[in-house]
């Protein structure tokens, strides 16, 4: 959830105190032991280890920047205070002297005439060289004024002027991700024009740049509140609102507090005005409950799924090794197992390990321990029953037809997307037993939308030969046509692609 940040300068017209605010600134795993068994069948002999996750997601490294930016972020805020002393005095008994007088007049008006150099130089738009000329004159500008206010803190157009220095300052200085000279020049911005939520959002998000999320989230609460007692004509702007909200969720999640991020895309979620907003809201929802609102998991799940882009699926192997001891749902647990199975199984070669992590899940589901919806079931039953189908096939190339057997026996046992492959190897093992090859090619049949053209062919074939066998000579003459029927299909077929 990046900042924004307009690319084209922008100068704001003043009209004494009245800002014209527009646009944003912007585990190891052990090998599987030998089995008595194969693997991915009904076994409890299998023996397993992991490796405990780290509990720790920050770096010491990533700490000391933390305690870095806070520090500096301090200084930063010490020197506004600093300078700022300046404008909450009390009056001068007397007013200015003469000699004060002038100095104010000569600061404001070199001051006014950098802003005005500033003005012209950037109306056109710039390039490297000429934006460093337009940014020394509005820090110039920024510099002579600061001097006039510290002189006359009262008087208002001093103020105003330097309200519009600061404001293209810290314009300038998001463009360059200068945010911390940015935050510096905001924080003076709000202490001279407190009533303009834009700003405290343009501070936030500055904050937010440098993961300062408590500032961050001071500033975007006080930016809405700004927006709900200003507006004085009616309802606020309900884009802003959304705006501030889903913000804030961001930051909360950013804080690890799933509870309040939750509370405060819930709210956003009743101002989101466009599909893509509501979708937004959903979406960032969808991903803090992913697993039960451990929102360090949902951070973890996604760097796996980059793993997986990037076809670092060792790495990703691990990663999902690692994680596994941290989630809470089964849910989620069921989509790191499901995805490091077809890793280990489809890309690592681990086919072994891959179908026996897979089995311990199938027997939860079937049981009823994980009270999962067919729907949320469907992917993983389909891998598990194509795993155990190609290992069925391996078995078959080597020659140990008992071991495929038990295979195909297991991939036919439940429903998924190409069961009927499984039917069809049963008929052919089975051949010896009539009714029981008729069995299971009756159930291929049944399931044939999962079967190629040439597949069906050949199991209407087997079913021919499979009832002629077991002197079912009607039924044998019925598939026989159908046989028929589909043989003709593909001789026109085939006709019509050589014309």
């Amino acid at each position: 959830m990046g900042l924004t940040v307009k690319s084209k300068w922008r100068i704001v017209v003043i009209g004494t105190w009245l800002l014209v605010l527009v646009g944003c600134a912007t585990t190891s795993r052990k090998p599987a032991q030998r089995l008595k068994v194969p693997p991915g069948l009904d076994s409890t002999t299998v023996v397993k280890s992991m490796e405990l996750a780290k509990t720790s997601f920050v770096s010491v490294d990533q700490e000391k920047q933390a305690a870095q930016l806070t520090t500096a972020g301090k200084k930063e805020l010490d020197k506004v205070d600093e300078f700022w002393a300046y404008l909450e005095q009390s009056v001068k008994k007397g007013g200015l002297s003469d000699n004060e007088k002038q100095l104010f007049d000569r600061e404001y008006d070199l001051g006014a005439q950098y802003l005005e150099r500033f003005k012209k130089l950037s109306e056109n738009g710039t390039n490297d060289k000429k934006a460093l000329e337009v940014q020394g004159y509005c820090l110039q500008a920024k510099e002579h004024l600061e001097k006039a206010v510290t002189i006359n803190p009262f008087d208002k157009n001093a103020r105003a002027l330097l309200a519009v220095a600061y404001y293209n300052l810290q314009h300038m200085f998001g463009l360059e991700k200068n945010y911390e000279k940015a935050i510096e020049i905001l924080e003076r911005l709000t202490r001279i024009e407190k009533g303009e939520h834009e700003l405290f959002r343009l501070l936030a998000e500055n904050y937010l740049a440098l993961k300062n999320y408590d500032m961050a989230l001071q500033n975007i609460q006080k930016a809405q509140m700004v927006l709900l007692k200003t507006n004085f004509e009616g309802p606020a702007d309900t884009s802003r609102l959304f705006y501030y909200m889903y913000t804030q969720g961001d930051i909360y999640a950013r804080m690890y507090d799933a509870a309040k991020s939750l509370k405060s895309f819930q709210v956003a979620e009743k101002f989101a005005r466009t599909p893509q907003e509501k979708a937004d809201v959903e979406n960032y929802i969808k991903w803090l409950n992913w697993d039960g609102g451990n929102i360090r998991a949902s951070e973890l799940w996604d760097k796996i799924l980059i793993l997986e882009n990037k076809k670092e699926f060792e790495t990703m192997a691990k990663l999902c090794d690692q994680v596994m001891p941290l989630l809470k749902t089964k849910k989620a647990k069921l989509a790191v197992t499901h995805k490091l199975a077809v890793v280990e199984f489809e890309i690592l070669g681990r086919k072994a390990a891959a179908v026996e992590r897979m089995r311990p899940i199938f027997d939860a589901f079937s049981n009823g321990e994980i009270p999962a919806k067919p729907e949320e079931m469907k992917p993983f039953l389909d891998s598990y029953g194509a795993m155990l189908y190609r290992l069925g096939i391996d078995a078959l190339q080597k020659q140990e037809k008992k071991l495929a057997l038990a295979y195909f026996t297991k991939a036919a046992s439940f429903d998924w997307d190409q069961v009927a492959k499984a039917y069809i190897e049963l008929v052919t093992l089975l051949w010896n037993d009539p009714e029981k090859a008729i069995y299971y090619g009756k159930k291929a049949l049944a399931k044939s939308n999962g079967l190629t053209e040439e597949e069906s062919t050949e199991l209407l074939s087997l079913m021919v030969r499979a009832h002629k066998s077991a002197g079912l000579y009607d039924e044998a003459r019925e598939y026989y046509k159908k046989w028929k029927q589909m043989e003709s299909k593909k001789t026109a077929t085939s006709g019509a692609d050589h014309e």
